[in-house]
């Protein structure tokens, strides 16, 4: 069997690293991905195992939403484990910073996330605080409050420490760089894995199924079964190969992280706040380098803006602000910090803001993308069941929910979504120094907010429905109708 995948960010890494272990002898895997991986959403993570640490305040409300924690959930379980087969894998070509690895704690893997209830936005940050006490408390999760001075290395300015904090302390972090160069090399060293450092063009189909790939280069790639898992490309990759199957629009969920080195300020654990105006906060994560340096980098994150098509910079106004609000939220003292890397991320979001997972219409043919900033995070979950698909076997039912070929899943009403899209921009206003006149320029602007996305409801048809926050540029642009 000859299996095919596009892409080499993490989930067609570990979705390739799953299929080692079902492979025959004769079988082969070829990966295919440009190795300079320019807009990898990989690359540019925080790869925070977050599950409820993203619980908002409109969380957990349908069916879908219920799913989607329970693999959120469960890939927070299994990565400690996951990572130990990564380990074992690589064997002798364990990357240098794992060589002394225990996995659970000391090098690129570390449990503890420390939540923030600051003023340096609005009260949606203090519901978005209080719905994941609830669901911590409802889902018998370990967390505890802490007093935000004890925090280490939390020394945010005056005007914006926190009043309240909870550490959760089975969610942690991962280097996100080590893990892929840990795949890289266990696959890259496998005699039966094929490493292509290229572009695919399109895929060729022939009698119903796909035959091939077709590279920028002009080489053509034969094989049996096939993977799309290249992130936010793949709504183009599939339109390019004409394959006549219906998915709903891709967009590149853009977004800049912030690489620092701050000298005599590193963390062990992540600080962050709640979720914030339709995405997810400040934040400051551990980035490890290894066990023979000083380990003082830090990974600030994140912007989101969500693009129809790719950005291949960030924008001033992105890099600015999380410097400014890494500054002001997390630790003073990062004023002085120094700026390693700025990282440009293309997370793959879908019109209704869920995965795409599974087989399609074409029987050899399965997707793997739309995974918006949980990619890394729910990556062991994932390939675990891409690779189940890929090799004919049964996976849980409910992951039908997720289907490539579905409709847009609408399980936000009208009214909630109107409320949602209120709070997320003047949250987002907040954020980026809106201080209004008085309580009456404040309800003004919440009027006119509101009827602005009511009139926009109305005219894209949603009647008993309602659209997403962060989509609604995409609406009101026509992308996403």
């Amino acid at each position: 069997m000859r299996y095919v995948i596009v892409g080499n960010g993490i989930i067609a890494l570990t979705s390739a690293f799953r299929l080692l272990k079902k492979l025959s002898p004769g079988d082969t895997i070829t990966i295919i991905g440009p190795q300079a991986r320019v807009g990898s959403a990989t690359l540019a993570a925080a790869a925070m195992l977050n599950s409820f640490a993203e619980v908002d305040a409109y969380s957990l409300r349908s069916e879908a939403d219920i799913f989607h924690f329970e693999l959120s959930h469960l890939a927070t379980q299994m990565w400690p484990e996951f990572e130990r087969e990564l380990i074992d894998a690589a064997g002798e070509k364990l990357p240098h910073a794992c060589a002394k690895c225990q996995v659970h704690s000391g090098g690129c893997f570390e449990k503890g996330t420390y939540i923030v209830n600051n003023t340096a936005s609005d009260e949606l940050d203090d519901r978005n605080f209080d719905a994941i006490v609830k669901a911590c408390t409802d889902f018998n999760e370990q967390f505890e409050f802490v007093d935000p001075a004890n925090i280490p290395n939390y020394a945010p300015a005056t005007d914006c420490r926190a009043s309240r904090a909870i550490l959760i302390h089975n969610e942690g972090w991962l280097n996100p760089r080590i893990v892929i160069e840990k795949l890289d090399a266990i696959l890259t060293n496998h005699e039966q894995v094929i490493v292509k450092n290229g572009q695919v063009e399109r895929l060729g189909k022939v009698h119903g199924e796909i035959a091939s790939v077709l590279l920028e280069d002009g080489e053509e790639i034969a094989g049996d079964v096939f993977l799309i898992a290249n992130g936010a490309s793949a709504g183009n990759l599939i339109k390019r190969s004409e394959l006549g199957i219906e998915h709903q629009p891709l967009f590149y969920g853009v977004g800049v992280s912030l690489e620092i080195k701050a000298p005599g300020y590193a963390h062990k654990k992540c600080i962050r706040t709640p979720n914030r105006g339709g995405a997810c906060g400040i934040y400051s994560v551990p980035l490890f380098q290894s066990h023979d340096k000083i380990n003082d980098h830090i990974l600030i994150g994140a912007s989101n803006f969500i693009s129809p098509e790719p950005f291949f910079n960030g924008r001033v106004a992105s890099v600015a602000h999380l410097m400014e609000s890494a500054i002001r939220e997390i630790n003073a003292n990062f004023f002085d910090a120094q700026l390693v890397r700025v990282n440009v991320g293309w997370r793959p979001t879908t019109q209704d803001t869920y995965p795409m997972l599974g087989g399609t219409s074409i029987k050899n043919l399965v997707i793997a993308t739309g995974t918006k900033r949980d990619g890394f995070h729910l990556s062991p979950v994932i390939s675990k069941n891409i690779a189940a698909v890929m090799c004919g076997e049964v996976v849980d039912e409910r992951l039908g929910m997720f289907a490539p070929e579905r409709k847009p899943i609408r399980d936000i009403s009208r009214e909630d979504a109107i409320a949602m899209g209120v709070e997320s921009l003047i949250s987002q206003n907040y954020q980026h120094g809106y201080r209004p006149s008085g309580i009456r320029m404040d309800r003004q602007y919440r009027d006119y907010i509101r009827r602005d996305l009511e009139e926009l409801h109305d005219k894209v048809g949603a009647a008993d429905w309602g659209i997403h926050p962060e989509l609604i540029n995409m609406y009101r642009r026509g992308f996403a109708k």
